[in-house]
């Protein structure tokens, strides 16, 4: 595909592609183009979004229901909202298999005198698998901004409705006219990427529940109804004295994934406190003799670094939000 020659199949009016450009909306009459052969378009699916009104409505629903940003709300301004369609790759794969492992475990008995005695004693256990993975992940290499994998897990919870890109007339995306991001994955390299992350998720579960894998023979099918899934994505850049946060908002519902937000000088003060709470613990520990001058000292700079940290950064991170969660699979 030679990117300078492209045009509108709408209007005719020119494009502004990259090769990995799969399909460009036109910035005149909001035709869809899809532009890449080595994708098909019927696989190409879309989640219809709100309109850029509703998502600042959706960002003072939020701003009322935190905490800290309820009492600054006076103190904020929007300064911009950007939209775009994100691209993910979705799917599903079978497994099966069996895994073995071994489970540390308290054992406790009573004597005849009444003292208790306990001691670890390891137990092993088999479990077959045989299920459906449902897989998402980001069809983009680059370094992952905000809010991208918090996307992927509230999709993954709501599964939300879906439209064939074929199926959605222009008067449809005349009313959007959001940018689609570049793919960067093709649909081979989905395919090879869901089949082993499918063994991974069955190997992390497993590794989060035992203390050791004995052996671990679980075997994936190629993947299913495999599609791409462009998902509209929503940033809203707000001020707060002088700095810029931004929140991410889920277009097909309205729903906070990810935000970053203004620290309040209490919340600081909070912090201060708590760092300052973690080197007197170690001071304290530390007086218990050589051994526990050590303990304290890890345990004392743990604490006081993580509050630290959190006074240094002079924002705070959310994920999610009052009304939602997710899963990745």
């Amino acid at each position: 595909m030679e990117a300078l020659s492209s045009k509108c199949e709408g209007c005719g009016a020119p494009l502004e592609v990259s090769p990995e450009t799969i399909v460009a909306i036109c910035p005149y009459c909001g035709y869809p183009n899809h532009l890449s052969g080595n994708l098909k378009t019927e696989n190409i699916y879309i989640v219809p979004t709100l309109d850029k009104n509703h998502i600042a409505q959706a960002f003072w629903k939020m701003v009322d229901k935190d905490f800290d940003l309820k009492r600054m709300k006076n103190q904020l301004e929007i300064v911009d909202i950007e939209g775009y369609y994100a691209p993910y790759w979705a799917g599903d794969v079978h497994v099966e298999g069996t895994v073995r492992y071994m489970v540390r475990e308290e054992e406790c008995h009573t004597d005849s005198k009444g003292n208790t005695h306990c001691h670890t004693v390891e137990r092993h256990y088999t479990e077959s698998v045989n299920e459906t993975l449902h897989l998402v992940g980001s069809a983009r290499r680059q370094v992952k901004s905000l809010g991208v994998d918090d996307m992927v897990e509230h999709y993954g919870k709501g599964r939300p409705k879906e439209v064939k890109l074929l199926d959605l007339d222009e008067d449809g995306w005349s009313k959007i006219k959001l940018e689609i991001l570049n793919t960067e994955m093709d649909e081979v390299q989905a395919r090879l990427m869901m089949h082993e992350d499918a063994i991974d998720v069955i190997r992390n579960r497993f590794d989060a529940k035992s203390d050791r894998i004995e052996e671990f023979d679980v075997r994936a099918d190629e993947p299913k109804n495999v599609r791409l899934v462009l998902l509209p994505m929503w940033t809203v850049y707000y001020k707060h004295e002088n700095s810029i946060f931004h929140a991410v908002f889920a277009g097909w519902d309205g729903s906070r994934v990810a935000a970053t937000e203004p620290m309040p000088t209490w919340r600081r003060i909070q912090y201060m406190s708590g760092a300052v709470f973690g080197i007197l613990i170690g001071a304290a520990i530390g007086s218990a003799g050589a051994a526990g001058a050590i303990i304290g000292l890890v345990l004392g700079s743990v604490v006081a670094g993580y509050f630290g940290s959190k006074v240094l950064e002079g924002q705070r991170i959310e994920r999610g939000g009052p009304f939602l969660g997710g899963l990745r699979r």
